[in-house]
């Protein structure tokens, strides 16, 4: 690419933002009552290549709210401050909160489309809508409570916590005292241990601790099974959770052990889609431990796995962008017509994102979102350290909705879409590229950022942010230039004699 062809690139993608060109994009408004599908794998530290908690998530929605990046300071609160929720709901706010950033939807955090990290290295792995696999009896025996806590009330302990157990505990905590409005689970990690949360229904909750060998693979359907809530150190649950199933019918001890899964969920296998759920998840262990050989019709997953080679960021990249390439359920077939699977690289993805945690380092190199704004499959994972003083203005939620990052990347994706087998050639590979470069250079821009932190850490917040805002200018370029090759050449003018008479001829 000689200079001249990249300015104007570089001026092509400014133009976009500046004039918010991608506004036919972006149409559809955002829909706050969108079932939230999304999808998550959790990895131990001990199932990792480095050692590092890593934690994924696809974040579905109607694929159109604008994402972006933030970073809250910490706070001091007094006894008026106050929590509101959409629902009516008001909590009062803790009298200290942490630094933590977020990857969030415009509606905010409170509605519990996020992912996020605090300044202690404890993680948000997002979450998952349950509301389509609940079970009517369970609907029945234990009903959500209208103006109880929804999902959002993750993100409000966070703030207030310093390890992952401490979170679920507060977050129970919370539940027990106000009550739960949306059932949903969610994925929280710190350097040395994962957890991951269900509720039940209004009143009920069950959280087990993954354990640092395996992984665990998430899609909207229950996923807690056989649990022993005497085994303190890796379960904890509602009071008297067991009791409270037994009373209302939801679980017969005489069918064997308390299974909080069958107790609450199992709704979707009689909906016209039985695998809606359970095949996302099959595909994530049939790539990681495709020793198991894993039925793509079973149903019921164990709750934890081993993979058979250890897990990366960049192998958690590719399983985030999937869509069954390779199998008879492919959504973007060369020949013949899509069989209609809901697909782990959904259409309706917002952010999409690769957490890492590594307790070894200080939070603000050892914590990082790898953040990708849109689909999957064509937008790249930016490392978003969490020692950066600010987030790149594009990336943030501060530019108006149509001038984002999201709206180029969103714009990148519908094209690709518009003729998937051919455009995705052009695309992926410039961003696996991308990121492949990223990872290579990632040890070194790590000993370079804590030789400046031992000697003055804002030298080092200053590194960090110049380095991403460098990298984030760099993936819009590339995302013009793919735009500007898949888009077709404008029409030439056409001379007729009509004009050479008006010009006198």
């Amino acid at each position: 690419m000689n200079n001249n062809h990249r300015a104007f690139i570089l001026f092509f993608v400014q133009f976009l933002l500046i004039t918010g060109i991608f506004n036919a994009f972006s149409q559809v408004p955002e829909n706050r009552n969108s079932d939230r599908e999304c999808y998550m794998i959790l990895a131990g530290k001990d199932a990792t290549t480095d050692g590092s908690v890593l934690v994924a998530h696809n974040n579905d929605l109607t694929g159109t709210e604008i994402s972006f990046c933030e970073k809250i300071p910490k706070q001091k609160h007094t006894y008026e401050d106050s929590i509101r929720f959409s629902n009516g709901l008001t909590i009062p706010n803790a009298s200290f909160t942490c630094e933590w950033m977020v990857l969030r939807i415009r509606n905010g955090y409170k509605e519990g489309d996020a992912v996020a990290v605090n300044e202690y290295q404890v993680a948000i792995a997002g979450g998952v809508s349950l509301i389509s696999d609940r079970n009517v009896k369970a609907r029945v025996t234990d009903p959500l409570v209208k103006n109880g806590l929804p999902g959002g009330v993750r993100y409000i302990a966070l703030q207030q916590t310093k390890t992952a157990r401490q979170c679920v505990e507060l977050i129970g905590d919370l539940y027990n005292k106000y009550g739960i409005a949306y059932p949903s689970g969610v994925g929280i990690a710190d350097p040395k241990e994962i957890w991951y949360l269900e509720t039940g229904g209004g009143s009920t909750w069950a959280a087990v601790r993954v354990p640092d060998s395996c992984y665990w693979v998430q899609a909207n359907g229950y996923r807690i099974g056989n649990i022993n809530i005497d085994d303190t150190a890796n379960v904890i649950t509602s009071p008297g959770l067991p009791e409270f199933c037994k009373k209302k019918g939801l679980w017969d001890p005489g069918m064997g052990p308390f299974n909080f899964r069958k107790a609450f969920g199992g709704r979707v296998y009689s909906s016209k889609n039985p695998f809606y759920n359970s095949r996302r998840e099959w595909r994530g262990i049939s790539i990681l431990s495709p020793s198991l050989n894993p039925d793509p019709e079973g149903r019921d997953f164990q709750m934890f796995f081993k993979p058979d080679e250890k897990i990366n960021v960049e192998k958690l990249f590719s399983i985030l962008r999937d869509h069954y390439q390779g199998t008879k359920f492919d959504g973007y077939p060369e020949t013949g017509k899509s069989p209609g699977e809901r697909m782990i690289a959904s259409s309706k993805c917002v952010h999409t994102d690769v957490i890492q945690l590594r307790g070894e380092l200080t939070v603000e190199i050892g914590a990082i979102i790898w953040t990708g704004l849109s689909r999957p499959f064509a937008t790249p994972y930016v490392p978003f350290y969490f020692g950066i003083n600010k987030i790149p203005e594009v990336y943030s939620g501060k530019r108006e909705d149509k001038r984002t990052a999201f709206s180029v990347f969103r714009g990148l994706s519908d094209l690709v879409i518009g003729n998937y087998n051919e455009r995705i050639d052009i695309v992926l590979p410039r961003w696996k590229k991308f990121e492949k470069i990223n990872l290579t250079l990632q040890p070194s821009v790590e000993d370079w950022a804590i030789k400046l932190y031992n000697k003055d850490p804002e030298d080092a917040g200053k590194f960090l942010t110049d380095y991403t805002t460098g990298l984030c200018m760099n993936a819009l370029r590339q995302a013009a230039d793919m735009i500007m090759t898949i888009l077709p050449p404008p029409k030439q003018e056409v001379k007729t004699n009509i004009d050479d008479k008006f010009r006198g001829k």
